[in-house]
């Protein structure tokens, strides 16, 4: 056990060259720049490598269309927050306002997936 004086006060690890404001050692990040590529480590050829990446790229297209008419979808169903209630909703607010929040939840989700699929296939090289 280490006993290390910070700014807000002691701090004890148990692993030596630990800081308050470190989760790792010290000497951990030297390491890891100085690790070669090993000499046996496979390589992918670049015709390969883009093909793979046309490939990935194709499918992250169709998954944002798909996506896409979901969200549409939801839209409608969600239409601005104001649906027409259901023939069981109609004596029982609190689904009502259950199925809206579900409805929200559902158009934010896609708008999310979006957003995340076109940042990825935007780095694709």
């Amino acid at each position: 056990m280490y006993r290390c004086q910070t700014r807000s006060g002691t701090a004890f690890f148990n692993v030596p060259g630990m800081t308050a404001s470190t989760s790792a050692p010290r000497s951990a990040g030297k390491a890891a720049a100085a690790t070669p590529t090993p000499a046996g480590f496979p390589r992918v050829d670049t015709a390969t490598q883009k093909g793979r990446d046309d490939v990935r790229r194709k499918v992250l297209s169709e998954e944002l269309a798909s996506e896409e008419k979901l969200l549409v979808e939801a839209r409608v169903a969600y239409a601005d927050g104001a649906p027409s209630p259901l023939a069981e909703e109609r004596a029982d607010a609190t689904k009502y306002q259950q199925r809206i929040a579900r409805l929200r939840q559902t158009v934010g989700l896609h708008e999310r997936n979006i957003e995340a699929l076109k940042k990825e296939i935007a780095s694709i090289k």
